[in-house]
């Protein structure tokens, strides 16, 4: 799948100008500010409908009161004029004129590896980051699995609501939302654990053999509930029925403590995952480089775990992460990056190596939210 143009109109401070696009690498560099992270965040949500901060509504420009991004995709072997608008509480997705009555039709067709620099905080912060990072992931890897979120949180969000309100607890109706919330309980766990295991071989290769670290890298599954396994070997099949009477389990038996806190105290919003080198955390021994060049092997993991599950080859949005790397890493990362359509922004100088230096990348230079082409 490639991008060919884009044309926001009121999105943060980007120009309502039409920008055409290579379909190998596009380097796009700048002084801080002026509008490099909103194109590639335009960029994600075209294809993702998801912003990267705030709400979607906090991409409107300051005293507009709508925004819209015209864009050409080719998916599906064929081009298309993908456009999206949102004014108020109103969304509006058109393929080729036509509306899109459901979003998992267009989201079927179109895949994006994004790496901003919020992203380094993943491994090293609390532990919503990577609850976050691994759901979304999931649901990249199966699409449907977005529908068990959605029933989990708002399960949950109910359990929790009767827990606020002991005097008047029903203990019969505690017992029905217990029975649903450790099936999808279970459902996630599972998820989780075999996106993990998946990522985990990739990773370690990546890390170690591509971009030349010498620590193994694994990825960990941190259960807040007794008797769900740290990993788990690629392609193993997990019993969801276990899994789901483990969580009954432990729901029935913290449930006093539940009502004295008012809350749900386990579960796969308590979980959360790690990755190691050579058995140690990354958050308490890795340096800087090593945090940078293990999150990059994690997303370049993602990306080909990705491709061959959903048989596209994902557009790839690197945000100035790059930086603070030493030469010798920002070298053996550039050699890495895969074949297909990248977007990469920095505030450094063009690469001298890499795909993105070859004769058929496009370098555009960004001020005031305009970007325009450079020799």
């Amino acid at each position: 799948m490639i991008i060919h143009s884009i044309n926001p109109l009121n999105f943060r401070n980007l120009a309502h100008k039409r920008l055409e696009f290579s379909p190998g690498c596009n380097f796009i560099t700048g002084f801080n500010g002026q509008g490099k992270t909103n194109l590639l965040e335009a960029l994600f949500f075209i294809l993702s409908l998801k912003t990267k901060r705030g709400s979607v509504s906090d991409n409107i420009r300051k005293g507009a009161d709508s925004f819209e991004i015209d864009s050409s995709v080719t998916f599906g072997q064929l081009k298309h004029r993908v456009n999206f608008s949102a004014e108020g509480r109103k969304r509006k997705l058109l393929i080729d004129d036509s509306p899109i009555k459901r979003r998992r039709e267009y989201l079927e067709q179109v895949l994006a590896v994004d790496f901003f620099p919020e992203d380094l905080l993943i491994l090293i912060m609390e532990p919503s980051l990577r609850r976050d990072f691994i759901d979304y992931a999931c649901v990249q890897y199966f699409l449907p699995h977005e529908d068990t979120l959605k029933r989990f949180k708002r399960t949950i969000e109910q359990r929790n609501g009767l827990l606020r309100f002991p005097d008047r607890l029903d203990q019969n109706l505690l017992d029905n939302f217990d029975s649903p919330l450790s099936e999808y309980s279970a459902l996630i766990a599972i998820a989780r654990l075999q996106l993990l295991s998946e990522l985990s071989e990739k990773t370690d290769e990546i890390f170690r053999e591509g971009i030349g670290e010498k620590y193994k890298a694994e990825l960990n599954y941190v259960s807040s509930v007794d008797g769900i396994p740290q990993s788990i070997r690629p392609g193993e099949s997990i019993d969801h029925t276990d899994f789901a009477g483990i969580y009954l389990s432990e729901f029935r038996k913290r449930r006093k403590q539940d009502i004295e806190s008012g809350r749900t105290s386990a579960g796969p919003h308590r979980d959360d995952w790690s990755m190691t080198l050579n058995g140690k955390p990354v958050r308490s021994y890795a340096s800087r480089g090593e945090v940078r060049s293990a999150m990059f092997a994690l997303h370049l993991a993602r990306f080909h775990v990705l491709s061959e599950k959903r048989g596209i080859k994902p557009v790839v949005l690197i945000d100035d992460v790059m930086s603070e790397l030493d030469s010798q890493r920002r070298s053996r990362i550039l050699e890495l990056l895969p074949e297909g359509q990248i977007f990469l922004s920095s505030c450094d100088p063009l690469p001298e190596t890499g795909k993105i230096a070859d004769e058929n990348s496009a370098h555009f230079l960004m001020e005031k939210g305009l970007a325009r082409g450079i020799d």
